[in-house]
Protein backbone atom coordinates (compact mmCIF):
# COMPACT_ATOMS: atom_id res chain seq x y z
CA UNK A 1 0.00 0.00 0.00
CA UNK A 2 2.80 2.44 1.22
CA UNK A 3 4.31 1.32 -2.30
CA UNK A 4 1.51 2.51 -4.50
CA UNK A 5 1.18 5.91 -2.97
CA UNK A 6 4.74 6.35 -3.33
CA UNK A 7 4.61 5.90 -6.89
CA UNK A 8 1.26 8.12 -6.76
CA UNK A 9 3.24 10.82 -5.37
CA UNK A 10 6.76 10.58 -8.16
CA UNK A 11 3.78 10.29 -10.86
CA UNK A 12 2.25 13.71 -9.71
CA UNK A 13 5.95 15.62 -9.44
CA UNK A 14 6.78 14.32 -13.04
CA UNK A 15 3.54 15.57 -14.21
CA UNK A 16 4.16 18.76 -12.36
CA UNK A 17 7.92 19.41 -13.60
CA UNK A 18 6.83 18.69 -17.04
CA UNK A 19 4.02 21.35 -17.06
CA UNK A 20 6.74 24.08 -15.66
CA UNK A 21 8.90 23.05 -18.29
CA UNK A 22 6.59 23.39 -20.96
CA UNK A 23 5.52 26.85 -19.57
CA UNK A 24 9.53 27.87 -19.94
CA UNK A 25 9.38 27.12 -23.40
CA UNK A 26 6.84 29.33 -24.08
CA UNK A 27 8.12 32.31 -22.41
CA UNK A 28 11.15 31.85 -24.08
CA UNK A 29 9.10 32.16 -27.78
CA UNK A 30 7.55 35.14 -26.65
CA UNK A 31 10.76 36.93 -25.18
CA UNK A 32 12.08 35.98 -28.97
CA UNK A 33 9.05 37.57 -30.88
CA UNK A 34 9.24 40.71 -28.67
CA UNK A 35 13.22 41.07 -29.32
CA UNK A 36 12.43 41.45 -32.91
CA UNK A 37 9.63 44.24 -32.26
CA UNK A 38 11.88 46.25 -30.75
CA UNK A 39 14.63 46.02 -33.46
CA UNK A 40 12.40 46.88 -36.04
CA UNK A 41 11.19 51.19 -34.95
CA UNK A 42 8.42 51.17 -37.03
CA UNK A 43 6.97 47.61 -34.92
CA UNK A 44 6.07 46.38 -38.34
CA UNK A 45 6.45 43.01 -39.38
CA UNK A 46 9.67 42.53 -41.31
CA UNK A 47 9.88 41.45 -44.90
CA UNK A 48 11.59 38.97 -46.32
CA UNK A 49 15.07 39.77 -48.56
CA UNK A 50 13.33 39.55 -51.46
CA UNK A 51 10.67 41.74 -50.78
CA UNK A 52 13.26 44.35 -49.62
CA UNK A 53 14.56 44.11 -53.28
CA UNK A 54 11.73 45.84 -54.68
CA UNK A 55 12.42 49.54 -55.71
CA UNK A 56 9.80 51.82 -56.31
CA UNK A 57 9.92 54.05 -58.93
CA UNK A 58 11.44 57.92 -58.12
CA UNK A 59 10.53 60.73 -59.65
CA UNK A 60 13.74 62.66 -60.80
CA UNK A 61 12.62 66.45 -60.27
CA UNK A 62 15.64 67.76 -61.35
CA UNK A 63 15.61 66.06 -64.86
CA UNK A 64 11.73 66.82 -65.14
CA UNK A 65 12.82 70.81 -64.31
CA UNK A 66 15.35 70.96 -67.19
CA UNK A 67 12.58 68.87 -69.82
CA UNK A 68 10.39 72.11 -68.75
CA UNK A 69 13.11 74.45 -68.55
CA UNK A 70 14.07 73.40 -72.47
CA UNK A 71 9.94 73.20 -73.80
CA UNK A 72 9.51 76.62 -71.83
CA UNK A 73 13.03 77.40 -74.00
CA UNK A 74 15.30 78.53 -71.41
CA UNK A 75 17.97 76.29 -72.82
CA UNK A 76 17.40 77.52 -76.03
CA UNK A 77 19.17 80.69 -77.99
CA UNK A 78 16.75 82.85 -78.59
CA UNK A 79 18.59 84.70 -81.41
CA UNK A 80 18.39 81.55 -83.64
CA UNK A 81 14.77 80.93 -83.03
CA UNK A 82 12.19 82.39 -85.53
CA UNK A 83 10.64 85.14 -85.29
CA UNK A 84 7.88 87.88 -86.01
CA UNK A 85 7.53 90.67 -84.29
CA UNK A 86 5.70 94.58 -84.70
CA UNK A 87 6.96 97.32 -83.57
CA UNK A 88 6.28 101.57 -84.46
CA UNK A 89 8.69 102.36 -87.14
CA UNK A 90 11.90 104.27 -87.24
CA UNK A 91 12.63 105.86 -90.44
CA UNK A 92 8.80 107.22 -91.10
CA UNK A 93 6.98 108.52 -88.96
CA UNK A 94 3.51 107.05 -88.15
CA UNK A 95 4.59 103.50 -89.51
CA UNK A 96 4.87 100.36 -88.52
CA UNK A 97 8.35 98.10 -88.28
CA UNK A 98 8.06 94.77 -89.12
CA UNK A 99 11.15 92.41 -87.99
CA UNK A 100 11.04 88.93 -89.30
CA UNK A 101 13.56 86.03 -87.94
CA UNK A 102 13.31 83.11 -90.26
CA UNK A 103 14.94 80.28 -91.88
CA UNK A 104 16.90 80.51 -94.78
CA UNK A 105 16.02 78.73 -97.40
CA UNK A 106 17.54 77.57 -101.43
CA UNK A 107 16.11 77.85 -104.90
CA UNK A 108 17.20 76.44 -107.95
CA UNK A 109 15.21 78.44 -110.30
CA UNK A 110 14.09 81.66 -108.28
CA UNK A 111 10.32 79.95 -108.57
CA UNK A 112 10.57 77.48 -105.85
CA UNK A 113 12.04 77.59 -102.76
CA UNK A 114 13.06 74.63 -100.38
CA UNK A 115 14.12 74.15 -96.73
CA UNK A 116 16.82 72.16 -95.80
CA UNK A 117 17.80 71.03 -92.21
CA UNK A 118 20.20 73.25 -90.18
CA UNK A 119 19.28 76.34 -92.60
CA UNK A 120 20.92 79.54 -90.38
CA UNK A 121 18.30 82.42 -89.69
CA UNK A 122 17.71 85.13 -92.09
CA UNK A 123 17.10 88.42 -89.90
CA UNK A 124 15.76 91.66 -91.40
CA UNK A 125 12.98 94.46 -90.63
CA UNK A 126 10.98 96.43 -92.98
CA UNK A 127 8.24 99.10 -92.37
CA UNK A 128 5.65 100.23 -93.77
CA UNK A 129 2.26 101.89 -93.47
CA UNK A 130 0.33 101.67 -90.43
CA UNK A 131 -3.26 101.07 -91.89
CA UNK A 132 -1.93 98.09 -93.14
CA UNK A 133 -2.15 94.75 -90.96
CA UNK A 134 -0.21 91.54 -91.01
CA UNK A 135 -0.96 88.29 -90.86
CA UNK A 136 2.18 85.66 -90.83
CA UNK A 137 3.43 86.59 -94.69
CA UNK A 138 0.55 88.38 -95.65
CA UNK A 139 -0.06 92.18 -95.86
CA UNK A 140 -3.24 93.51 -96.06
CA UNK A 141 -4.42 97.21 -97.24
CA UNK A 142 -7.03 99.20 -95.06
CA UNK A 143 -9.95 97.44 -96.97
CA UNK A 144 -9.11 94.11 -96.57
CA UNK A 145 -7.41 93.65 -99.42
CA UNK A 146 -4.61 91.31 -99.84
CA UNK A 147 -1.31 93.88 -101.07
CA UNK A 148 1.37 92.18 -100.43
CA UNK A 149 3.29 89.00 -99.71
CA UNK A 150 6.42 87.98 -97.78
CA UNK A 151 8.34 85.26 -99.58
CA UNK A 152 10.94 82.64 -97.95
CA UNK A 153 14.79 84.33 -97.65
CA UNK A 154 17.27 82.83 -99.56
CA UNK A 155 20.78 81.98 -98.75
CA UNK A 156 22.96 81.50 -101.77
CA UNK A 157 24.98 78.96 -102.53
CA UNK A 158 28.16 79.24 -103.28
CA UNK A 159 29.16 80.52 -107.25
CA UNK A 160 25.13 81.64 -107.11
CA UNK A 161 24.16 84.88 -107.88
CA UNK A 162 20.61 86.61 -108.23
CA UNK A 163 18.09 85.68 -110.29
CA UNK A 164 20.79 83.73 -112.35
CA UNK A 165 18.78 80.76 -113.66
CA UNK A 166 15.64 83.07 -113.46
CA UNK A 167 13.34 83.12 -116.93
CA UNK A 168 10.04 84.87 -117.71
CA UNK A 169 7.40 82.17 -117.74
CA UNK A 170 5.09 81.64 -120.13
CA UNK A 171 1.96 81.89 -117.19
CA UNK A 172 2.42 85.68 -117.38
CA UNK A 173 3.26 88.99 -118.98
CA UNK A 174 6.83 90.48 -118.20
CA UNK A 175 5.94 94.12 -118.22
CA UNK A 176 9.65 95.49 -116.82
CA UNK A 177 12.63 94.30 -114.66
CA UNK A 178 15.41 96.91 -113.82
CA UNK A 179 17.86 96.87 -111.10
CA UNK A 180 17.80 98.86 -108.21
CA UNK A 181 19.79 99.54 -105.09
CA UNK A 182 18.88 100.11 -101.31
CA UNK A 183 21.85 101.83 -99.47
CA UNK A 184 24.84 99.12 -100.15
CA UNK A 185 22.44 96.56 -100.92
CA UNK A 186 21.63 95.34 -104.74
CA UNK A 187 18.63 93.95 -106.38
CA UNK A 188 15.98 93.94 -109.05
CA UNK A 189 12.20 95.00 -109.49
CA UNK A 190 9.81 92.30 -111.42
CA UNK A 191 6.13 93.78 -112.55
CA UNK A 192 4.19 90.97 -114.53
CA UNK A 193 0.77 90.92 -115.70
CA UNK A 194 -0.58 87.59 -114.26
CA UNK A 195 -3.64 85.33 -113.92
CA UNK A 196 -4.81 84.05 -110.62
CA UNK A 197 -6.45 81.09 -109.99
CA UNK A 198 -9.60 81.25 -108.62
CA UNK A 199 -11.25 83.95 -107.12
CA UNK A 200 -12.95 87.21 -108.55
CA UNK A 201 -9.99 88.64 -109.78
CA UNK A 202 -8.91 87.85 -113.46
CA UNK A 203 -5.97 89.84 -113.60
CA UNK A 204 -3.58 91.80 -111.14
CA UNK A 205 0.01 92.77 -111.46
CA UNK A 206 2.68 91.33 -108.90
CA UNK A 207 5.58 93.84 -108.09
CA UNK A 208 8.40 92.14 -106.98
CA UNK A 209 11.31 92.94 -105.12
CA UNK A 210 14.48 91.27 -104.33
CA UNK A 211 17.84 92.48 -102.31
CA UNK A 212 20.66 90.89 -101.45
CA UNK A 213 23.97 91.80 -99.80
CA UNK A 214 25.74 88.75 -102.15
CA UNK A 215 24.34 85.63 -99.46
CA UNK A 216 21.32 87.03 -98.33
CA UNK A 217 18.01 87.12 -100.46
CA UNK A 218 15.13 89.41 -99.40
CA UNK A 219 12.19 88.57 -101.56
CA UNK A 220 8.94 90.42 -101.46
CA UNK A 221 5.63 91.07 -104.29
CA UNK A 222 2.87 93.79 -103.85
CA UNK A 223 0.10 93.51 -105.73
CA UNK A 224 -1.93 96.04 -107.84
CA UNK A 225 -5.53 95.75 -110.32
CA UNK A 226 -3.45 97.73 -112.97
CA UNK A 227 -0.45 99.69 -113.37
CA UNK A 228 -0.79 102.61 -110.96
CA UNK A 229 2.56 104.73 -110.84
CA UNK A 230 0.97 106.45 -106.91
CA UNK A 231 1.65 102.57 -105.41
CA UNK A 232 4.53 101.79 -107.40
CA UNK A 233 5.91 104.55 -105.65
CA UNK A 234 4.68 103.17 -102.06
CA UNK A 235 6.40 99.96 -103.12
CA UNK A 236 9.10 101.33 -103.33
CA UNK A 237 9.00 103.91 -100.30
CA UNK A 238 8.49 100.36 -98.37
CA UNK A 239 11.26 99.00 -99.90
CA UNK A 240 13.85 101.63 -99.57
CA UNK A 241 13.19 101.06 -95.61
CA UNK A 242 14.23 97.37 -95.77
CA UNK A 243 17.35 96.62 -93.31
CA UNK A 244 19.22 92.85 -92.98
CA UNK A 245 20.05 92.97 -89.20
CA UNK A 246 23.13 91.19 -88.16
Amino acid sequence: MNRLKLVGKLSIFMLVALMILTGCSKGDSASTGTSNTQNNPSGTKETSSQEDSVVLPVQNTDDKDTQDDSKNGDDVNTEEEPAFNIEEAEQIEGWKKIIVKDYAYVTEDWVSYSFRENSPIISYSLEFPSQWKVEYSIFTDENGEKIGELLPPVMMKEGQTLLDTWKPSDDYELISKEDIKVGELTGVKIITKSYPYGGDIDVWYPHTYYLTDGKRVFIISFYTLDIDLQKQELFDKIISTFKFLD
